[in-house]
Formats: C-alpha cells, structure tokens, sequence
C-alpha cells in the first residue's frame, strides 16, 4: 500500500489534483461492531502508515474523521471502548509537526503556492484543536 500511496507524491499535477481528497477506509472490519479506533490491528497499522508516510495532511480531507481517527490512533494512551479515546496532549505536537512537515516537503518539492499551505495548515490546526 505505502509504493502506491508514494505515487501521489511524484508528480506536481497529481500531488496537487489529490491534495485534500484522501480518506481512510479500513477494510476487513465491516461486520466487527467495534470502533475502528477500538481494534487494536487498526490502531497499529495505522500508527506504522502515518509513521512511514507523512503526507498524510496533505491528502486526508479535513471533512470526514479521516483525521481524527488517525490522530486518535497515534496519540490515544486509553481507548476504554465505543470510540471513546483518551489522547496524550503531550503526543499531540508531534503528530502536528509530522503533518506539517509533510505539507512543507510537498510544497517545497512541487512549488506550491504559499498561501494554499497556510490554508491546509490553519485547517488542520483548527480541526484537531478546536476552539472554545
């Protein structure tokens, strides 16, 4: 999967066309009446994916859970059941920086226009730290 998500990243026209437009589908699961974030196979494999591509704030769209439940999955300590999670506020920042550098290196590779990047980056702030 990771040799077919790194073709995204290889051209300008086709990093650009799915920026955004990404979602996380878990297959394999669909008649297991746990939470996805309750499995610990998919917190695992999902964990070891943001781990070892970190364009994932690039592409993952900021509209459905794909985020949070990615998030959920590398910084949760506690996941007691029915989706709850509690997250380490500590692991936060770095799964913030992963995805940021991950935009950074896309935009810098491709040249991207700036003010896209502080668009999907304020987005992503915002998604994952709302505010009060």
């Amino acid at each position: 999967m990771l040799d077919s998500l790194k073709a995204f990243t290889a051209t300008r026209e086709d990093a650009w066309l799915y920026r955004g437009q990404m979602s996380l589908v878990e297959d394999g699961y669909n008649h297991d009446p746990r939470e996805l974030v309750d499995i610990p196979e998919v917190r695992h494999f999902l964990k070891r994916l943001a781990a070892q591509w970190p364009y994932w704030g690039f592409f993952l769209n900021q509209v459905d859970d794909s985020i949070k439940i990615l998030g959920s999955c590398c910084c949760g300590v506690e996941f007691p059941g029915r989706g709850a999670v509690l997250i380490d506020p500590a692991l936060l920042p770095g799964f913030l920086n992963q995805a940021f550098a991950g935009m950074n290196a896309l935009f810098d590779q491709h040249g991207f226009p700036e003010h896209e990047l502080e668009a999907m980056s304020m987005g992503l702030v915002a998604l994952i730290a709302p505010s009060e």
